[in-house]
Order: structure tokens, then C-alpha cells, then sequence
């Protein structure tokens, strides 16, 4: 009676290779689209974020709109507390209440912001300043990329929505009863929102 050799035959150990190494291919594969998932989740996150904080500050702003006119920078006239120009790349320039002061800032609480789109790049500007002169420079802040465009209608007194805020008003105070914004955005497509002006 012959004793077989205890071990592995080569075909055995081959076999055992070539399930080792699909399985480790399969095991990479898993974890490069388990970090393609987690990088595209991040991603999503951050440019939620930024939509949400965008558009958070634009309702706070126009619900905080003040009856506040500013001293044009030459001569002694004044800007309207909220304006919209035709001859601007501004959407909307205007006078907000409520500006914090946490610092204890000789200034007021008034503050005067303008929202424009630049490319596909939506920016915030405000001045240091309630009357700013030709040498104040505004603080830029760029809200959100991918912005395709920026609709904005007001209600006014009659409560007829205006696709553009008459600047050549005779009461420089007038606000609008309500805003409505509407941005298209490439990956989002279109947000609505709807603000009650304070007031």
C-alpha cells in the first residue's frame, strides 16, 4: 500500500491563484466606486449647501428692505431706497435693515447691497458705508456658480407684479409688497421663492 504525499497539486494551487485574484480584483473595483460614491455625495453636499445659503441670504435681505434712500456719490441727490436699472448689470440694488454689528462698529444698521450676475457666477455687494462715495469699494461676495439667470419681479401698491422696480419714482422710499425670485441653475434647474417684504 503506497502513502500519497500530503500538499497541494499544482493545478490546485493554480486554481487557488486565479480565485484570489478575481476576488481582489472585485474588492478594488468595490472600494474605488465606494469612494466614487462618497466623493460625488460630498460634492452634492457642499453645492446644496451653497445653493441653500444663497438663497437664504437673498429672503433675509428683501424681507429686511428699509425705507432708507442713499446721497448719490457726486452732487447732492439721492438713490431710491430700492432700484432696478435696465442700463446695469445689476439685478437689484437696495437699502436693507438689520445689519448686525457684532464688533461695536461706529456705523449704522443699515446697509446698502446690490445682487449681480457676472457670467454664471451670482455676487453680493454691499459698502462698508449707508452713502457710499465713488471711493468706497464694495465688499464682493460670490454666492453661487452655475447660475444660469435671475428673474425677479415685485408687487407693488396695487398689487400688480412688475417685471422691473420703477427707479424714477417720486417717493424715493417706496419698496415692493413682495418679491418674487426665480434662478435657473444647470444642475438644479428652476428654484422659486417667494418673499413678503416686512413692512
Amino acid at each position: 500500500m503506497t502513502h500519497r504525499a500530503a500538499g497541494f497539486t499544482l493545478i490546485e494551487v493554480l486554481v487557488a491563484t486565479v480565485i484570489l485574484a478575481v476576488l481582489s480584483v472585485l474588492a478594488h473595483r468595490g472600494v474605488a466606486e465606494t469612494r466614487l460614491v462618497v466623493e460625488r455625495t460630498r460634492e452634492s453636499a457642499t453645492r446644496f449647501r451653497e445653493v441653500q445659503r444663497a438663497i437664504t441670504l437673498m429672503v433675509t435681505d428683501f424681507r429686511q428692505l428699509a425705507p432708507r434712500p442713499v446721497r448719490q456719490p457726486v452732487g447732492d441727490g439721492y438713490r431710491p431706497a430700492f432700484a432696478t436699472d435696465a442700463n446695469t448689470s445689476d439685478l437689484v440694488e437696495f437699502s436693507r435693515g438689520g445689519w448686525p454689528n457684532g464688533y461695536g462698529a461706529p456705523r449704522g444698521s443699515v446697509q446698502r447691497v446690490v445682487y449681480v450676475l457676472e457670467g454664471e457666477t451670482l455676487i453680493r455687494r454691499h459698502w462698508p458705508v449707508t452713502d457710499p462715495t465713488l471711493s468706497t469699494e464694495p465688499v464682493s461676495r460670490e454666492l453661487m456658480k452655475g447660475v444660469e439667470s435671475v428673474q425677479l419681479r415685485f408687487m407693488d401698491e396695487d398689487r400688480e407684479w412688475q417685471e422691473r422696480w420703477n427707479s424714477g419714482r417720486s417717493d424715493l422710499r417706496a419698496r415692493p409688497m413682495a418679491i418674487e425670485i426665480t434662478i435657473r441653475l444647470r444642475d438644479y434647474g428652476e428654484l422659486r421663492r417667494l418673499v413678503e417684504v416686512a413692512g
